[in-house]
């Protein structure tokens, strides 16, 4: 794992493990790379190169003061690309994290 500064001004937690296509996960509400299992063990890590992150106020990423918003979440997975250097990559969200997804997309 490491950390992730953002140019949305706060540091994320993150991963990047696999071989493939790049695939962005974007975990629900409660999501915590610490917590086990992770997308790192599921099949998906056998056929991806997978980058997962934990989202602001989650985990060991930084918990900034409100009031967060949607628009917020998407620019922060936006940040993760760029910081990452991927130009692209496909994307899942799971629960919460399929609103931010839908964000992300629409830049």
């Amino acid at each position: 794992m490491s950390r992730l500064a953002l140019t949305t001004g706060i540091t994320v937690e993150a991963e990047v493990a696999g071989t493939g296509p790049r695939l962005l996960f974007i975990s629900g509400t409660g999501g915590d790379l610490r917590a086990r299992p992770t997308v790192f063990e599921t099949p998906l890590a056998d056929r991806f190169e997978i980058a997962a992150y934990d989202q602001r106020g989650l985990g060991r990423s930084d918990i900034p003061d409100g009031p967060y918003s949607m628009a917020g979440y998407g620019d922060d997975a936006a940040a993760v690309l760029d910081a990452l250097g991927w130009e692209d990559a496909l994307v899942m969200g799971v629960s919460f994290g399929g609103m931010v997804a839908q964000e992300l997309v629409l830049r």
